[in-house]
């Protein structure tokens, strides 16, 4: 798949998944949400809790699980953290959720796909 068309497929997968969560009674703050330490593809609020939602467009969901590396990972929490800063929510909760997208008839919504490992 040529970089254009694999970028395409992703931005068309940011909004599927944008809709569904708004489905699901998410309000979504903002999304390709670009910080310091990369870009958060969906931060969304609901029930008091900043969810940080990485996005990937995949034929499986364990293909999709799997492409969020644990660098990947950290590079999120990193850029969490950064918009929880700007946006005066650093009180705030935040989970890390997957959505895949191209799996199924609906988007696959894993919550809390993963954890940020607290930092001393």
């Amino acid at each position: 798949m040529s970089r254009a068309r694999a970028e395409r497929r992703g931005r068309i997968a940011e909004w599927q998944a944008m809709l569904f969560l708004m489905c699901k009674g998410y309000r979504i703050l903002g999304h390709r949400l670009r910080t310091p330490y990369g870009e958060v593809d969906i931060a969304a609020w609901k029930n008091g809790v900043l969810v940080i939602v990485e996005v990937k467009a995949r034929n499986t969901y364990e293909a999709g699980a799997f492409a969020v590396t644990p660098t990947a990972q950290q590079r999120i929490a990193h850029a969490a953290t950064a918009l929880a800063g700007s946006w005066r929510l650093t009180s705030a909760p935040v989970r890390f959720d997957l959505v895949v997208v191209g799996s199924g008839v609906l988007p696959r919504h894993e919550r809390a796909a993963w954890f940020d490992e607290p930092r001393f």
